[in-house]
């Protein structure tokens, strides 16, 4: 009889009840004949006690904190990793997107918890949540009553990225040279501002924006324009027409890489609320070249760099695609002539819909997907950060 071990398999039960168990373990011969019988242990654990949850707030509309504190709804204690022994433990942070509810953050922080582990990723690992608004359908109701759900969100994901920052610090400290950030969609505007607040300081070692729900001439003002609005592209020139893009000089990470998917449901809708802007009770003036709330001449005057955040959630419409749906974006994403880049569609399976990954799953489908769907979206990330050969 040969007995074949496959030391390389990594395994998370899912238990119906928190509490211990004793399993049989049975090997049996090509007879049916039990050969060796022994127990075995499982302690079933809250996966919340597993990783660690950080939160600069969950409350639509209520200004974010700046310092990030260990989230505790749902736990009787919040979970915190001791410091680690070994200097190089690797530390993965991952930033969520918008219209999730608190529950719904964790469900995307946990699936990326366990597919990371089911790669072999056995480091450590936490979230980082922000008060999105969330339950926007896109229905006739939420359009009328309800309008300003996403930039309303993009505003409280500005505000955020000062306690992404203070948190990437604090985590660099205690893992230096090994913390390792990816964010999804919106979380894309709290992470980039983060690594810009960090100045000269290396916060991080690699970046990866997946699906990127901001503006690409932030960090790349020579990719194409989906339009021309009227009020000025200060994501590519800040803060006026002689200025370099919003993002030039970022450091805060040591690699940045783009997942992108130029045909990104969310993506394209991204672009329709550009078109809207400036939204209702603001507004800019050309003649004057003036950005304000209210009216031109008795409203409230917005300014650069006070009121930057204002103006680019509610004034300021995007000239450009999302970086999460463009291609060879440059600046900290070009390293040596070469793009620091997978396009999406390449480590997803063969969308059968026939609509070229333009369905709205293939924006978040590495969490909302199985696993056997995502797994090379997940070795991929593992490979890009330098985690896995």
């Amino acid at each position: 009889m040969k007995i074949q071990t496959n030391f390389n398999e990594h395994f998370i039960f899912c238990g119906a009840q928190i509490g211990g168990a004793q399993i049989d373990l049975q090997v049996l011969d090509g007879n049916g004949n039990v050969v060796a019988d022994a127990p075995t242990y499982l302690q079933i654990n809250d996966i919340k006690q597993m990783y660690e949850r950080w939160t600069v707030g969950e409350t639509p509309g209520q200004a974010p904190a700046s310092v990030a504190v260990k989230a505790v709804d749902g736990v009787t204690t919040a979970f915190q990793y001791t410091l680690p022994q070994d200097t190089n433990t690797p530390y993965i942070l991952l930033v969520h997107g918008w219209n999730l509810e608190t529950w719904e953050k964790d469900r995307f922080a946990e699936s990326a918890f366990k597919r990371l582990y089911w790669q072999g990723y056995h480091g450590r690992f936490g979230s980082f949540r922000w008060p999105t608004a969330f339950d926007f359908t896109g229905s006739f109701s939420d359009l009328i009553f309800d309008p300003k759900n996403f930039d309303n969100s993009e505003y409280a994901a500005w505000q955020s990225a000062t306690g992404l920052t203070n948190l990437l610090s604090k985590l660099n400290a205690e893992y230096p040279g090994q913390v390792y950030l990816m964010a999804h969609s919106m979380g894309n505007v709290v992470a980039g501002e983060a690594l810009r607040l960090a100045g000269a300081n290396q916060v991080a070692n690699t970046y990866v924006a997946m699906q990127a729900a901001i503006s690409a001439h932030c960090y790349d003002p020579s990719t194409v324009n989906y339009a021309t609005p009227t009020p000025p592209d200060r994501y590519a020139q800040y803060p006026t027409n002689s200025g370099s893009c919003y993002f030039n000089g970022s450091v805060g990470a040591g690699t940045y890489v783009n997942f992108f998917n130029t045909n990104d449901y969310a993506l394209s809708k991204w672009l329709t609320d550009q078109g809207f802007k400036p939204d209702a009770g603001y507004g800019y003036s050309s003649t004057f070249d003036a950005w304000y709330q209210g009216s031109l001449f008795s409203g409230d005057p917005l300014l650069f760099p006070r009121d930057t955040y204002q103006i680019f959630s509610y004034v300021d419409p995007a000239w450009s695609y999302a970086l999460g749906a463009q291609l060879n974006v440059g600046g900290v994403f070009k390293v040596n002539g070469v793009y620091q880049q997978v396009n999406l569609p390449n480590v997803w399976p063969p969308d059968t819909s026939g609509h070229s990954y333009g369905d709205h799953i293939w924006h978040s489908a590495e969490f909302r997907s199985d696993y056997a769907q995502s797994t090379l979206f997940w070795n991929k990330l593992l490979q890009t950060m330098g985690l896995k050969n």
